[in-house]
């Protein structure tokens, strides 16, 4: 690789697939945010639920035994739910690290292939 035209092809070649790898991070962060804003919506309809719930409960209660009884339940019902969402957004990081260390691995064996071709042969 002496020729100022193979240095040039060998630029161009790196840009190309700097942009592939560039459009690929991109495209799992998208898909991370995408996953992650559906389970903070599913979030936030368990927490506005709970609480249309517990507003019921309250007009509706006989008596402070019944309300305390009723909210228990709901805290318990709330929390196991709560924690079944926590482990579904700890899957989808745990996903999403194993897809980051695989483009990264992918990448650095891109660069890594291509400068060795450019070494001179000695």
């Amino acid at each position: 690789m002496n020729t100022p035209k193979e240095k040039l092809e060998l630029f161009n070649d790196l840009t190309s697939k700097g942009y592939e790898a560039a459009k690929s991070f991109g495209e799992i962060n998208i898909r991370l945010m995408e996953r992650m804003i559906n389970r903070q919506l599913d979030t936030f309809n368990i927490v506005m639920d709970s609480g249309l719930r517990n507003i019921k409960m309250i007009t509706e209660a006989k008596g402070p035994n019944d309300l305390f009884r009723g909210q228990m339940d709901l805290i318990r019902e709330v929390s196991e739910k709560l924690l079944i969402e926590s482990r579904e957004s700890l899957k989808i990081t745990s996903e999403v690290r194993d897809e980051y260390r695989t483009w990264f691995e992918q990448s650095v064996q891109n660069i890594t292939t291509k400068m060795s071709q450019s070494r001179p042969i000695a």
